[in-house]
């Protein structure tokens, strides 16, 4: 089978995408983080929305240049540990190579795969985000972790943390490229036409002038 992606020629196009993306990338970091924030504080208010107080909207988030910081509004004493900014987008820097590198049969279909690559990883940040928050209270709040979460919610909760942090800046973004370009990565190219039915229709082809060049002079 004929693969769809030349390995050569991509891997020189990923090595200057890489360079490329991560010198444009430092200045608009900042940013990213700034709007990363924003979107998991929303995300948080929709998932900690309760009837019961101790757990109604009990997280404030705040962002800086480099790092997400948050804090359980009932224990404000309580230290918490700040998020890397540069962890939560490693992944970044590495799927817009891939995306880029990857040919496509138009830059306006590259364009809506690199879009929606990114969307993904977005919504896979804000995901891996609210699990650090909600393992956080899970495990480290005392008195009302051990009431509010059950031994088997703790453990689901710091499993899936760990899993995350352990996989997000190289597993998942190339599972989202490899998804897209699933297609060219296996070189599902549509199959050419069988070699007999092409050769059937050269034969074919001059019988039928030739009849049509008999009706007419008959």
């Amino acid at each position: 089978m004929r693969l769809g992606i030349k390995p050569l020629p991509f891997f020189g196009r990923l090595l200057f995408f890489f360079v490329l993306t991560y010198a444009v990338w430092k200045p608009i970091a900042p940013s990213y983080t700034q709007m990363l924030g924003t979107l998991t504080q929303g995300f948080l208010y929709l998932v900690e929305s309760s009837a019961d107080p101790d757990l109604h909207r009990v997280t404030n988030l705040r962002v800086d240049r480099t790092a997400i910081f948050f804090q359980h509004r009932l224990f404000p004493q309580v230290p918490t540990p700040g998020i890397p900014a540069e962890w939560v987008q490693a992944n970044i820097v590495l799927l817009i190579p891939l995306m880029l590198a990857t040919p496509a049969p138009t830059w306006r279909s590259k364009a809506f795969r690199l879009g929606l690559a990114l969307a993904i990883a977005l919504v896979l940040q804000v995901l891996d985000l609210t699990l650090t928050v909600r393992a956080f209270y899970a495990r480290h709040l005392g008195t009302y972790s051990a009431y509010y979460y059950s031994s088997a919610s703790r453990w689901l909760y710091g499993f899936a943390d760990a899993f995350t942090q352990a996989f997000d800046t190289q597993l998942f973004p190339f599972a989202i490229w490899a998804g897209i370009h699933f297609r060219e990565l296996l070189g599902g190219l549509a199959a050419p036409p069988a070699a007999s039915s092409t050769a059937a229709a050269a034969t074919h082809a001059p019988r039928r002038h030739r009849k049509a060049a008999r009706r007419r002079s008959s």
